[in-house]
This record gives C-alpha cells, structure tokens and sequence, in this order.
C-alpha cells in the first residue's frame, strides 16, 4: 500500500503529530470555532489551496462557526468540515472552542 505524504504548511507539524482536542471538537459539532493563522494568510500560501479550502479559510475569523460558514458558502457541513479537517491537517487553521 503506498500513501501520499502529507503536506502541511511551513513551520507546522501536521494534525496527527499535535495534540488536539477531538473530543472537545466532535462535542461542540457545527457550533465549533476556528480560525486561520496570520502566516496562512500570504498569497502565496493561498494560492497553493484548492478554491473550496481557499474560501474556507478566508472565512474563519475565530467568530464564525461551522455552520455560519455552510449557509454563507452555500455548502452543506459535511463539506466545510471535510475542508476544514484538510486545513487543520495542513497547519492552516487552529481550534477555538465552541
């Protein structure tokens, strides 16, 4: 079986190597807050996102939630959480709380 290498932005290590609150995020569903790190937010950095995760990221603001983002990007939660687990991985974004 071969497996892709993981990319994570410069300076982070990725999501499985940090200790993260899961529970804490899983507990606090579409109600969770995040928000993009100051050094993800250079148009170099951001060019290198897919569009879907490049939005997503623009809008995470540590005030929005889950599902604020959903219905401003008219997307379903499954599908902001699936671009936000991506961005998280990548050392893109960070965890607030709920």
């Amino acid at each position: 079986m071969t497996t892709t290498p993981q990319k994570t932005f410069v300076g982070y290590q990725a999501i499985s190597a940090l200790p993260v609150q899961t529970e804490e995020m899983a507990q606090v569903g579409i109600y969770a807050r995040f928000r993009a790190r100051i050094e993800a937010l250079n148009q170099v950095q951001l060019r290198r996102l897919e569009r879907r995760d490049r939005v997503v990221l623009l809008l995470l603001d540590g005030r929005r939630t889950l599902h604020d983002i959903a219905r401003l990007t008219h997307r379903e939660g499954p599908d902001i959480a699936r671009s936000l687990v991506r961005l998280l991985a990548s050392g893109y974004a960070e965890f607030l709380g709920a």
